[in-house]
Formats: structure tokens, sequence, C-alpha cells
């Protein structure tokens, strides 16, 4: 008979070895868990430190309240998403024509005007959006100190009035605008109609700057759709152009909430634009000025020969200028404040003495020769004076306001606070 297999004794020597391997794995297993979980804390601290914290950084502080990453990287973004809507409506715009057409010299030389504007814009748009917060900062403490305020049933009324605007409803003439609201940059909500330009008029104008104007002729091109019949905006209507808004604002990757806030301080703005209006000095120093506008040095030399030789200055100027309403007011550009012309300008007639003629002035509307007629050290404005100071009220007291020595502003920024969506916009823009 075959012997059973005898089973196997286990030495205790045996035994504590094995209890002793186990310990080993033990070990091991938790510390390559420990590892892991400490790759894990790490990768996961170092996405909340970069993607999400750093949002709550300081970028500037005014009069040492902060103003963080999270702010400017919202204005930024809501900057470049309108920049690049306005530059979608310029290229819808543009392929309406052909502009190889001769006819449409002038509307290819606007709208190619237009867009370097516009991409000249979004070059500028991380440094702007930086002072533009700095300078929302600033109307929040000037508003709270007036008791200036906005209810968040404002907002709601702001933000409908805004996507009504964007389907071409009238904005009630009493209410004032907050700002655009964004739109897909790959679906323009307008079409630019544009216009013949005319020849620069050099008067002072309601931008109180010495600036081209464009005169009511005919339109070249498709014309404007009418509006569409002011009727209510149906609830089912409005809820999509809602969800339509907030899909808009995340793709451009900031929050509903986020432009809740920009509207809040853009009527903010607002009104404290209408208390600052309220205060406008209705006097200011002023001078009478009349000039002639030539094509080229040449030309001016001419004129100021027969200047020298007693000609009278509003003649020449109704028979030589190229200011289209020279031959009307004989070069008069009436009463103006500091401000009111393009700098070259600006800076040679308010040189001059009265009656004092001036050397040739080269702007880019051409060459002027000058005449200062007048000057008040302390005249009454004009209807029109005083609205352009008043439109320019908060302009003026955030300039006055910055360079004040009790205002205290101070900036952290870093390019690595920039949006990276944004960077690479700039960088293609550049190249």
């Amino acid at each position: 008979m075959a012997k059973k297999n005898q089973p196997t004794t286990v030495t205790r020597k045996q035994s504590r070895l094995r209890e002793r391997e186990q310990e080993q794995q033990r070990i091991i297993f938790i510390a390559l868990g420990i590892v892991a979980a400490l790759v894990i804390i790490i990768l996961g601290v170092g996405y909340w430190r970069t993607q999400i914290a750093y949002l709550n950084d300081t970028i500037a502080t005014v009069n040492g309240v902060p103003v963080t990453v999270r702010a400017y990287q919202a204005r930024a973004r809501y900057d470049a998403q309108l920049i690049l809507s306005r530059l979608s409506q310029i290229q819808a715009a543009v392929s309406q024509f052909d502009l190889n057409d001769p006819t449409y010299k002038t509307i290819a030389d606007y709208y190619q005007n237009q867009y370097a504007q516009e991409q000249s814009q979004l070059l500028q748009v991380s440094s702007k959006a930086l002072e533009d917060v700095i300078d929302d900062e600033l109307v929040r403490q000037e508003a709270a100190k007036r008791g200036i305020t906005v209810t968040p049933e404002e907002i709601d009324r702001e933000i409908e009035l805004g996507l009504k605007e964007n389907l071409g409803y009238a904005r009630p003439t009493n209410t004032a605008t907050a700002g655009p609201s964004p739109t897909s940059t790959n679906t323009p909500t307008a079409t630019l109609t544009p216009t013949n330009t005319a020849t620069p008029s050099v008067s002072p104008t309601a931008t109180a700057t010495l600036s081209a104007t464009l005169a009511a002729t005919p339109t070249l091109g498709p014309t404007e759709t009418p509006l569409p019949t002011q009727t209510p905006l149906g609830p089912e209507a409005y809820a999509t152009e809602v969800a339509n808004l907030k899909e808009n604002i995340t793709k451009a990757r900031y929050s509903f909430d986020d432009y809740r806030q920009i509207v809040a301080v853009n009527l903010l703005r607002e009104r404290l634009n209408d208390a600052l209006g309220k205060e406008v000095k209705t006097t200011a120093e002023q001078i009478h000025a009349r000039h002639i506008l030539v094509k080229t040095f040449e030309e001016a030399q001419k004129v100021e020969e027969r200047l020298k030789a007693g000609e009278d200055f509003g003649t020449l100027a109704a028979e030589l200028s190229i200011d289209p309403s020279a031959k009307e007011n004989k070069g008069d550009l009436g009463w103006a404040t500091r401000g009111s012309y393009v700098t070259e300008f600006e800076n040679a007639v308010w040189a001059l003495q009265p009656l004092q003629v001036s050397e040739p002035v080269t702007t880019s509307f051409g060459i002027h020769v000058i005449q200062l007629l007048e000057k008040d050290a302390n005249r009454t404005l004009d209807e029109s004076a005083l609205a352009r100071e008043r439109v320019q009220a908060l302009d003026d007291w955030l300039q006055r306001t910055r360079s004040a020595a009790t205002t205290i502003i101070q900036r952290f920024f870093s390019t690595d606070y920039v949006p990276a969506e944004i960077r690479k916009l700039q960088s293609s823009g550049t190249q």
C-alpha cells in the first residue's frame, strides 16, 4: 500500500519570515498609495492654484480696495467679445460689395479704416481692460459717496433692454444705455450701412474734436432694414434670447454673474455722469477763430502771400478753403473751449493773440492757416458746448481723480493674468 502524503509542517522560523514578507508588502502598498495620493493632491492643488484660486489674486488696488483677477479677466473677455463681434459685422458688410469696383472705393476705404481701428483696439484690450476695472472701482467709490445705487431689478431691466435692442427694438427715450449685450462673433447683430464720406469739416462738433463728419448723402449699397413693429417680446421669446446671451457669455469664458457686474457698473457710470454733468460750470475760457484749409503747403504759402498783400481773410476762406462750410461761414469756427480741436490745431490756435494769423499748420485734414479773432477768459457756454461738457463730465472727472494726490492706485499686473485666448489673439494680430 502506498504511503499517504504527509502534511507539511511550517516551522516557527518560516512563519515569522512569511509574516515579515506580508508586512513589507503591506507597507509597500501603503507607501504607493500615499505617493499616489500626494501626486493627486499636488496636481489638484496646482490646478486649483493656476485655474481657480488665482482668480482671487489682486491685480490692482484703488484707495486700498482690491481689484481681482476675476474682475479683470471678465472685463477683458467682455471687451474682446464685443470687438470680435464688430469685426465680424464689418466683414459681413464688406462681403456685400465688389470692392474692385471703383464705385465702392469710398466704402472700401471706410470699412478698411474701421477694421484697422477695431484690430488696434483688440491688440490693446488686455491693457485697456486693466484701466477699465480701475476706473470701475473709482466709479463705485464715488457713487457710494453720493448715494448712487443700482438694484438687481434695474440690472435685469437693463439686460432686457439690451436684448431687445439687439432684435431691433427701440430703447425708451428716458433710459440710458449701459453698454451693448455680447453677441456671437459668428452672427452679426446688424449690417453696417455705409455712407459716402464728405470732405472733412473742421467746425467744433458734438464730439469736441476737429474731425471728419459724415454728410447725409445718398447711401451706397443696401439700405437699413426697417425696425420691427414695437410689439411686446413674449416670455418664451425673451427666455430664448436670455439663453442665447448666456451661451455667448459661456463661449467667451466668463460667467453671467460677471456680466451682471459689468452691466451694474456701466449703469453706475451713466448715473454718476448725469450727476457730474449737473455740476459742470456754465462758463469757460473760450476762443473765437477762423481758418482756411488747403491740401498742400504750397497752397498755404500762397494764402499767406495774399493775406500779407491785404486781402480779406474771410473772402479768401470762401474762395480757397476745402472745408465745405467755408463758402457760407467764410472759415468761421465760432467759439470753442480747450480740447475742441485735434492736437496740432489746438496747440496752434491757443498760442495766438487776437487778430494774429498762424504759420501753416498740418493736421490729418490738410494744411490750415488760422486766425484768432477773440479770446474770452470766462464766456458763457452755448447749449451745444454745455452739452459736450456734460457728456464728457465722467471722463474729465476720472482724469482729475486719477491724478489727484489723494487717489492711490497700485498695479500688480502680470501677463500671466491675461486670458490665454486673448494672448493668442493678440499674438496672431502682431504677426
